[in-house]
């Protein structure tokens, strides 16, 4: 017993002695990675709106089987704002998600927002739920048809303080059992 001691306690220090690392060194790459200037990250298939007033990135996930989610991720800029889907009222620059009615697919749920608007009384409309930072929209989809389609749709929303129309139309590609996006045109 001894014996397996004296080995375990050489074995131990043996270990101990070839882990030890230069702190000093090790400071000096961490303070090299965090200058290095990451900006945002889009994959090849997602579609993507930059403007001077927000970014739209717009995406589709795989769930399970035949369920998918269409994520739109608004990240605002210069003060930019729009109108919340949960907005209780009737507004024609309301944000939107459209995706006309299909056999092959179709919208599963209502769309959902995190982080939450929050109703605010606005001087001239009353109260209205106004996005005034970076927002991210969920819409649950389910494809019916084993077939190959395409579905067009489109994202729509006013963006104050610009007060302009915007219109982001875009494609639902469902090619060999993959759902994909893709931008009008393209």
């Amino acid at each position: 017993m001894n014996n397996s001691l004296f080995y375990g306690l050489i074995l131990l220090s043996f270990n101990y002695n070839c882990a030890k690392v230069n702190s000093q060194e090790m400071a000096t790459n961490a303070i090299s990675q965090d200058s290095v200037y990451v900006g945002p990250i889009h994959f090849s298939d997602d579609l993507v709106r930059d403007d001077s007033l927000y970014t739209a990135t717009i995406r589709v996930d795989k769930r399970q089987n035949d369920e998918y989610v269409l994520s739109v991720q608004m990240n605002l800029k210069n003060d930019a704002y729009f109108i919340s889907p949960n907005a209780k009222r009737d507004f024609s620059g309301k944000f939107t998600l459209a995706i006309p009615h299909s056999s092959k697919i179709i919208t599963n749920g209502a769309i959902s927002e995190t982080p939450l608007s929050k109703e605010e009384l606005d001087k001239g409309e009353g109260l209205v739920n106004f996005v005034q930072k970076n927002t991210h929209y969920k819409q649950n989809l389910k494809v019916l048809s084993n077939e190959n389609f395409e579905v067009n749709g489109y994202l729509q929303f006013t963006i104050e303080p610009r007060c302009s129309m915007e219109k982001i139309p875009f494609i639902l590609s469902y090619e060999n059992g993959k759902l994909s996006i893709k931008m009008e045109g393209c």
